[in-house]
């Protein structure tokens, strides 16, 4: 086992070497046209031989090195000004702004842009003005501002809807969507996502293909799908690769490295993340730089590797640190927080989340996210259960379920939806064609037209008729995954209200506080399960009443820990009930299964309790009984001060029954109520 692990090891550091050596080569073999390039340019005389050569040398600096690509088109603009030359100035400008973007310095990226725009605008030149949009689009995008993203992108669509020049619209669509996604609205998300889909097809663009796989790739992770996350990222750097822009090969990596992490691959996800890495490195992106490191620290904070994830987290720190990104240090800050939390040094970790808290210009939803979980955390190990619960509370407002449902419902459906548009297009001009066939026949005999007109207003009204009764059923399903949703949240609140009662015991010996706790946890039990029912069944308005009384029982006895007393529940198996009647039907069944343990038997005393629902014309008969002592002869029920027999006869009203007892041989509860 020891020489297998020392093999693999000396193969790892093989590997390594070669990347980097790979690496090294490439590097070489960009440097020498660079070389060349630079020679001739100290030979050159005129102006116009200079820009030509400094515009070739722009593509060797933007993989090389950013600071020579910025000294470069300076140069080049200067020139462009001096002979009158708009065009090449604004092309300039756009590397300007491009390397603005990959050194994360908005002003100049943003400023740039704007020359560029400014300059093309005057010109008409649509087709470098689509480019010159979307460049300032990302530009606000990837400083956080997705709203004004939206805004500028929307004005390279309306343009190009105008002037429909150019190839870049369907990068354009893409960003819109990805800027939706930042935003949380996938509806937006996927209409452009398709439209990108759609351009790339038509135009078989083979990079635009490979984008849409990377924002389908990115969906299904986010959906935590990630086998076919896997398949659509691996599609994409395929296509990258075969296009040869090494730019959207390494972001694929980067892409790997994160799918991988979330997949809990931990080993897979670091070497995706190696290889992004020394190419980000070498190009000095530092907004990737950043990313990857970072996500690096989530890595080996999951392998417990305390060290090596507070190392790549501070490295995150100081490149955000470096470049001003706020957000960037927000997020480095919450992941070495997240690692003192982990390894449970929770007073490294609270001077970092109080500054957090008190910094009202963090509003990036994960970062809340991590920071509000942690404050719970700590809080509720310093045994502060009311600042816990009001970070609780924080965290769950924090939670919108209505877009996470949206989410959830229509994105999953990514790759079919494209498929089925392909082919309704297909279909759409199927009929455009006959419909042209049918105009030539009706020259030649007006009863055909009539015919036609009938079958066409026929198919217009099934398609309107097909067209409602789909939207029906996805608005039935979008409310099913709302109250799926809101199922699920109520459980965890619920199990979370528990856990902290639960804690709260431990800090009482009293026998009589912990019944009464124990009792209120029963209590909260029985209504948890109904919401625990209905978020795993599909049917979310009916309950199987036998599952869900046998789970009380269970609840129930488990806390009074007695084995010698038995609970038959007689409900048929197959019998549901609606919701809004099981509900009071479990409080009324727990409080008298309570009563029983507390009340009914001696310690050591076996007994049974009987559970049973019968219909009987239009009403229900629920019985209640125990074999125990029974009730006292001379007990006045009506005016018996017992918190659990005013529950029941409360729950009978609710349910507009009626109830009634006797205790001559053990107890037995009757309570008859209607259907509906």
């Amino acid at each position: 086992m020891v020489f297998l692990n020392s093999q693999t090891e000396q193969m790892k550091r093989l590997l390594a070497k070669l990347s980097l050596l790979v690496l090294f080569s490439v590097a070489q073999a960009q440097q020498k046209p660079i070389d060349s390039l630079e020679q001739l340019l100290t030979k050159s005389h005129s102006d116009s031989e200079k820009i030509a050569l400094r515009l070739q040398l722009n593509d060797y600096y933007l993989n090389t090195s950013l600071q020579k690509l910025k000294e470069n088109n300076t140069i080049i603009v200067n020139l462009a000004q001096k002979l009158n030359q708009p065009q090449v100035a604004a092309k300039a400008y756009r590397y300007l702004a491009e390397a603005g973007l990959r050194m994360h310095q908005f002003e100049q990226a943003k400023s740039n842009a704007e020359k560029a725009l400014h300059i093309d605008d005057s010109l008409k030149d649509y087709r470098n003005l689509i480019l010159d949009y979307n460049q300032l689009g990302r530009a606000y995008y990837d400083f956080d501002r997705p709203k004004e993203a939206i805004k500028i992108y929307q004005k390279a669509v309306n343009l190009y809807e105008q002037h429909p020049e150019g190839d870049k619209i369907g990068t354009v669509y893409g960003n819109i969507g990805a800027a939706y996604n930042r935003l949380n609205r996938p509806h937006e998300s996927l209409k452009y996502f398709l439209k990108q889909a759609e351009f790339a097809e038509k135009n078989n663009k083979i990079r635009q293909k490979s984008k849409v796989n990377y924002n389908i790739g990115y969906t299904y992770m986010q959906m935590e799908q990630f086998p076919k996350a896997e398949k659509y990222f691996l599609k994409a750097l395929a296509d990258s690769a075969q296009i040869k822009v090494k730019d959207y090969v390494y972001v694929n990596y980067h892409a790997l490295g994160m799918l991988y992490s979330r997949w809990n691959k931990p080993e897979k996800a670091l070497e995706a993340n190696q290889k992004a890495l020394a190419y980000f490195d070498r190009t000095q992106n530092k907004m990737y730089q950043f990313d990857l490191h970072n996500n690096n620290a989530a890595i080996y904070l999951k392998l417990g590797q305390k060290q090596k994830a507070l190392d790549e987290a501070v490295k995150a720190k100081k490149i955000a640190e470096q470049i001003g990104f706020k957000l960037g240090i927000d997020a480095a800050n919450a992941t070495i927080a997240d690692i003192y939390v982990h390894f449970g040094e929770y007073q490294k970790a609270m001077p970092i989340l109080n500054k957090m808290a008190k910094d009202s210009t963090i509003q990036h939803h994960e970062i809340k996210e991590a920071l509000y979980k942690n404050l719970y955390l700590v809080n509720k190990y310093k045994k502060d259960y009311k600042t816990a619960l009001q970070y609780h509370e924080k965290l769950k407002k924090l939670s919108d379920s209505i877009l996470k449902a949206q989410r959830d419902s229509k994105v999953a459906e990514v790759e079919t939806r494209y498929q089925t548009e392909k082919k309704e297009r297909e279909n759409l001009q199927l009929k455009a064609d006959k419909a042209h066939q049918q105009l030539l026949l009706e020259k030649e005999n007006k009863r055909n037209t009539y015919l036609t007109a009938g079958i066409t207003m026929a198919l217009l009204i099934l398609g309107i008729i097909i067209f409602y009764y789909r939207r029906s059923q996805r608005q039935k399903e979008l409310i099913e995954h709302l109250q799926k949703d809101l199922h699920h949240r109520i459980k965890n609140n619920l199990a979370i209200i528990d856990a902290l009662i639960e804690d709260i015991k431990d800090e009482y010996e009293d026998n009589g506080i912990h019944q009464k706790l124990a009792e209120l946890q029963n209590r909260i039990n029985s209504i948890n399960e109904i919401h625990r029912q209905l978020y795993h069944n599909k049917d979310i308005t009916h309950l199987n009443l036998n599952n869900y009384i046998d789970r009380i029982g269970q609840l129930v006895k488990k806390s009074f820990g007695n084995p010698d007393i038995t609970i038959n529940n007689l409900i048929d198996q197959k019998h549901k009930m609606n919701v809004n009647t099981s509900f009071p039907i479990g409080l009324i069944v727990n409080e008298f299964i309570t009563n029983s343990f507390k009340y009914a038997f001696d310690k050591g005393q076996k007994g049974e309790i009987k559970i049973d629902l019968k219909q009987e014309g239009k009403n229900y008969i629920l019985s209640l009984s125990d074999n125990g002592k029974g009730l006292p002869k001379d007990l006045d029920i009506d005016n018996l001060d017992s918190f659990g027999l005013s529950i029941m006869t409360l729950l009978a009203k609710q349910l507009k029954g009626t109830f009634s007892i006797e205790g001559s041989q053990g107890v037995k509860i009757i309570i008859k109520f209607p259907k509906s």
